[in-house]
């Protein structure tokens, strides 16, 4: 059993004859190659994503299944605040999370004027839609090939050929970058908003920002902490419930998080949790519950029921093997 899927792995246990049982966090995975080993017979493997998993079963690999994550509720529960840690981590409003600094603009200096404005306007009207990533259906062959021929045509002997998944994840994470820094710098202009993260942009000047933080001893406390936690997620992940928004109900945190469609199926909005449908709308909710304690603290604790109740790892982690025939 690994958490995330490993191919070497995968071929060692393929070898031995050893069934291996993967679980992964990553969307979209961060895997070279994936499907030369993801069909072996030892293989099954569980994505927290509907979307992702629904992808390659259209593919024909049967053997990867649905499976939110989890969070264990009884050690998040046993850290307690002190004085110092309130001083330290309280804030009005906390984001845990890259900035993405992409590939984006080094990408459009490669292609002719038609592909160019054709991704710039693709970018535009996927910045206006949350819950749904149509990027990757716009990225079709022809305009893959004819973006990697003007390559070839600007620099014949350039050892370069730009792949559609990297084109998409550059995307993605320039449309994030751009989500995430409109919403903190209006936030701080208001708020205590403190900033969690291994880099650092200029832009989000009134932000305080603390550098990286432990997952495990350093991020419950920020949530504890946080009157507003915010997660703005990745917006090529499609579905899934991300680890970030179980961290945060799972200690305790209110959240407010970005519509995605598996967040919706599994948490009430407004009652368990938050979701907003664009940047203004994120904005204003914050506004809101920051001014609303009774309301945001009663969300905050139902949100945590629900993580408790039926998030748990024993719970996943039993259907996993259950499925996987272990059981």
């Amino acid at each position: 059993f690994s958490v995330n899927y490993f191919p070497l792995v995968a071929k060692c246990c393929d070898r031995a004859g050893i069934k291996y049982v993967s679980w992964s966090y990553d969307n979209p995975l961060n895997v070279m190659d994936i499907e030369e080993t993801l069909g072996l017979a030892c293989n099954t493997v569980f994505l927290f994503d509907k979307v992702q998993v629904k992808g390659f079963r259209d593919k024909g690999f049967d053997n990867v299944y649905h499976m939110p994550l989890a969070a264990n509720c009884t050690r998040l529960d046993s850290i307690k605040l002190s004085e110092k840690d309130i001083a330290y981590y309280g804030a009005d409003v906390s984001f845990v999370g890259r900035m993405y600094e992409s590939m984006y603009n080094k990408y459009l200096e490669l292609m002719d004027d038609y592909c160019r404005g054709y991704i710039e306007a693709a970018v535009a009207a996927q910045t206006k839609i949350l819950g749904y990533y149509m990027i990757d259906e716009m990225l079709d062959d022809g305009l893959v090939k004819r973006i990697n021929d003007h390559i070839r045509e600007i620099d014949p002997d350039a050892d370069l050929f730009l792949p559609r998944e990297a084109l998409s994840f550059a995307i993605a994470s320039e449309i994030t970058r751009g989500d995430r820094i409109i919403i903190l710098n209006i936030l701080s202009k208001r708020y205590k908003l403190n900033l969690y993260s291994w880099d650092y942009n200029e832009l989000l000047g009134n932000v305080n920002y603390k550098g990286s933080c432990d997952y495990m001893t350093e991020m419950p406390r920020i949530f504890k902490a946080s009157r507003v936690n915010l997660n703005i997620n990745l917006r090529i992940s499609q579905s899934g419930i991300p680890l970030r928004v179980l961290d945060v109900l799972g200690a305790g945190g209110f959240l407010i998080s970005n519509f995605q469609p598996e967040i919706a199926e599994f948490f009430i909005d407004g009652q368990e949790v938050v979701m907003y449908e664009s940047v203004e709308d994120a904005i204003e909710k914050a506004m809101f519950y920051l001014g609303n304690d009774d309301i945001r603290l009663r969300i905050a604790k139902n949100g945590h029921n629900k993580v408790r109740d039926e998030f748990s790892y024993d719970i996943q982690l039993g259907k996993i093997f259950k499925t996987a025939g272990l059981t």
